[in-house]
């Protein structure tokens, strides 16, 4: 009767320690199968987006031909939708800009207008079209990289973003905006050190700008680096000496060095 016992039981053992391993590898297969299917919708999505910025092109080449150039009537135009961006009058602006664009072979300080208020619009699609071709003719533009970084941002396309924005201080490095935006992308996906070194670089620009040294101390408690931190919140207090934040969080890392230093001396 025994060994009847343990034969069940082994075959009970046996049964459940099979089962347990079809249920992992259907859902490796599953995870697998969800993988794939991300690479295959990113790569169709660039081809889209390549398919769509060759087809603008070879739209606008055809346009072009044969096209009359008239500078006194090319610069009322670009009066025009300076006064209607001034007015926030952006539908204006878009057609005295597209007019403008048909007037002249240097098309880029009407193209570079024309994406910002694509991109203010909210038309996504259209902004990166004319920033990417923009790119082909200026490579080397910070303020391009910065808008395609915004657009990718406004896309979660968080990696995509990050590289925008690297390019862009990359070309930029005397402006605390960019580090600003690539310091809050890192926060974001939880990379605190750069994100601090990239506010780091932000407030050097900007010294007495406490927003920015709010953030780098911030990202410096994220990643546990509490002596910076709160270097960074003492410096805010010799800016702001009433700053009831900087004081209350001065207090907590305090709090926070003395833990630290309590469990390694156990």
């Amino acid at each position: 009767m025994i060994q009847l016992y343990l034969f069940i039981f082994a075959l009970i053992a046996s049964v459940a320690l099979v089962s347990r391993r079809v249920f992992l590898a259907g859902r490796t297969e599953k995870r697998e199968f969800k993988e794939q299917v991300a690479v295959r919708v990113e790569k169709n999505r660039k081809l889209e987006q390549t398919e769509r910025s060759t087809r603008f092109k070879d739209e606008h080449l055809k346009e072009k031909e044969g096209k009359k150039h008239d500078l006194a009537r090319y610069k009322d135009e670009m009066r025009r939708a300076d006064m209607a961006i001034a007015k926030n009058q952006l539908s204006e602006a878009k057609k005295y800009l597209i007019q403008a664009m048909s007037l002249t072979d240097n098309e880029k300080p009407v193209a570079l207008k024309l994406a910002k208020i694509y991109l203010d619009g909210g038309d996504m699609k259209r902004a990166e079209t004319l920033y990417r071709k923009l790119l082909d003719d200026d490579t080397d533009n910070p303020e391009i990289y910065e808008s395609l970084g915004m657009i990718m941002l406004k896309r979660k396309s968080y990696k995509e973003a990050i590289q925008a924005y690297v390019r862009a201080v990359e070309l930029d490095d005397k402006d605390d905006q960019k580090f600003l935006a690539l310091g809050k992308l890192y926060h974001l996906m939880m990379r605190y050190s750069v994100a601090a070194e990239c506010f780091k670089r932000a407030a050097e620009l900007k010294p007495r700008e406490v927003n920015y040294l709010f953030l780098l101390a911030d990202s410096c408690v994220s990643d546990d680096d509490y002596e910076n931190a709160l270097f960074t919140y003492e410096r805010i207090l010799t800016i702001e000496p009433y700053n009831e934040r900087a004081k209350s969080s001065t207090q907590d890392v305090r709090l926070k060095i003395k833990e630290q230093e309590t469990m390694f001396s156990k």
